[in-house]
């Protein structure tokens, strides 16, 4: 879970800091949705590839070699942005190691942990991102409106640091006895068409669903100073969703576990709520914004863990391999969506940029029913 939360933190603090940002680098909606989209295109451009490279490279180089290229970005959006033209190459270092963090992750959670536990165990690692952005809520009113934003980045660092050497002081050096017992030949199998055609199902709808998605890290903030809320209460609600999306994904996982949920069914369910959440959003009342802020994070962004639980769990022994080409559909909706909505928010306000993005979250919800229909066909064949 921890490093993955490195990965992605960059993104996340971007978008809490947005206010900040504005005043002091001139960032705008439409360059802040252009830096984000850059982090995600990058992690789309590098996932399949980078889904392909995890079995070689094995959990413990892995997670060292993401952890330490998501440190990198971190000091150098605390260091070394004197301009908002360097927040495009810190966030795109901090894309190539978010392509590398999951699928490694996601093989060594299949790898190691037992199939009693594994959707918790998927939801556990995906409650990383809500964490990102609790943490990105919870710097503005402690560092960034203190001390500077600059700070809240170097604090990211200094925890990536310390995960850095507390991976390489625990990881094992020597190969997990499961990867080993696989081989790299079974690692190079083509995937069965059926499986592809699901991966592809389920990459659009990671697509539709992320691109609504992702636009609540990266304009909670801004928008929510827009309905009323001062900055340091916009940066705490951004908390208070967060805390929602970490409780969600592993109870999800828990569910899934016990027999309850745990299909592409569920996804299309909570989509549908964070649906809901996010028009609410839009009526431009503060109580209703709050409350819809929790749903929309709880549930419309809830669903990440059980998507890479579903996904991990039907393609094996093909988990990286899959997760790289699922999560590719998740960093290009997470690459178009805010870059878009950057100027639709410009362009005709937080009301309507919400009402747009809770559209995106139904269209998704629609794809992810039709993943639904492709994973009875695996289920049939023995997936």
């Amino acid at each position: 879970m921890f490093s993955t939360v490195v990965v992605v933190l960059p993104v996340f603090l971007a978008g809490g800091l947005a206010v900040q940002l504005e005043e002091q680098l001139g960032v705008s909606p439409a360059i802040l949705g252009a830096a984000v989209a850059v982090y995600w295109g990058v992690s789309a451009l590098l996932s399949a590839a980078c889904g392909r490279s995890a079995r070689r490279l094995g959990a413990r180089n892995g997670m060292l070699l993401s952890v330490s290229i998501g440190l990198v970005a971190l000091l150098g959006l605390a260091l070394g942005t004197p301009h908002w033209a360097w927040l495009f190459l810190w966030l795109a270092l901090a894309g190539v190691a978010n392509a590398l963090s999951h699928p490694v992750s996601n093989e060594f959670i299949i790898d190691q942990v037992s199939v009693r536990r594994r959707a918790f165990a998927f939801g556990l690692k995906q409650a990383a991102i809500p964490a990102a952005t609790l943490t990105a809520g919870l710097s503005v009113p402690l560092l960034a409106l203190t001390v500077g934003w600059p700070w809240a980045f170097a604090g990211a660092g200094l925890f990536a640091g310390l995960l850095l050497a507390a991976l390489a002081i625990v990881m094992p050096r020597t190969p997990l006895t499961s990867q080993s017992q696989r081989g790299p030949r079974k690692a190079r199998t083509p995937l069965p068409s059926v499986l592809r055609s699901f991966l592809v199902a389920a990459a659009a709808a990671s697509a539709l669903g992320s691109a609504g998605g992702n636009v609540l890290g990266a304009f909670t903030v801004a928008t929510a100073v827009e309905t009323g809320f001062d900055p340091a209460a916009a940066g705490l609600l951004l908390g208070l969703g967060s805390c929602a999306g970490c409780f969600m994904r592993p109870l999800v996982g828990i569910a899934a576990d016990k027999g309850i949920g745990g299909s592409m069914t569920t996804v299309a369910m909570m989509l549908t709520a964070g649906a809901a959440g996010m028009l609410a959003m839009a009526s431009g009342h503060k109580v209703a914004f709050a409350v819809g802020c929790a749903m929309a994070f709880g549930c419309g962004w809830g669903w990440n863990g059980l998507m890479h639980y579903v996904v991990s769990h039907r393609a094996h022994p093909h988990s990286a391999q899959a997760t790289g080409i699922a999560q590719s559909g998740t960093y290009i909706g997470s690459a178009v969506g805010p870059f878009v909505f950057g100027f639709i928010f410009t362009a005709i306000g937080p009301n309507g940029g919400w009402i747009c993005a809770a559209t995106i979250a139904v269209l998704g919800a629609a794809a992810a029913m039709t993943a639904r229909r492709l994973e009875k066909r695996l289920e049939a064949s023995g997936f």
